[in-house]
């Protein structure tokens, strides 16, 4: 997702996306570790992502006037705990059905 597609998401999906990206860097990190990842260029493209989102993220603390996390306090609970979990399982190509 582009920046401009990320500037159209509100506070909370920005911070989920946050969160999947987390998720798949971790992913992509593990495969990567254990040989199983033919592309190491997604490694690259995880971390300018997360970056980019983390950029805006504190664009919208700062306009807002909040310390550093805010945005976060502000929000509230995410209700997605499983989030960071559900894209390891989606990027190790599991389902909840199988595992």
């Amino acid at each position: 997702m582009n920046t401009t597609g990320l500037r159209t998401l509100d506070d909370k999906g920005l911070l989920l996306r946050r969160q999947d990206l987390l998720g798949e860097l971790a992913s992509l990190k593990f495969r990567n570790g254990t040989g199983q990842l033919d592309q190491t260029a997604a490694l690259k493209g995880a971390r300018r992502a997360l970056a980019r989102v983390n950029t805006l993220i504190r664009e919208r603390e700062l306009e807002r006037s909040l310390s550093q996390g805010g945005l976060e306090r502000e929000v509230g609970s995410l209700e997605e705990e499983g989030a960071v979990a559900a894209a390891f399982r989606r990027h190790m190509g599991q389902t909840s059905e199988n595992g």
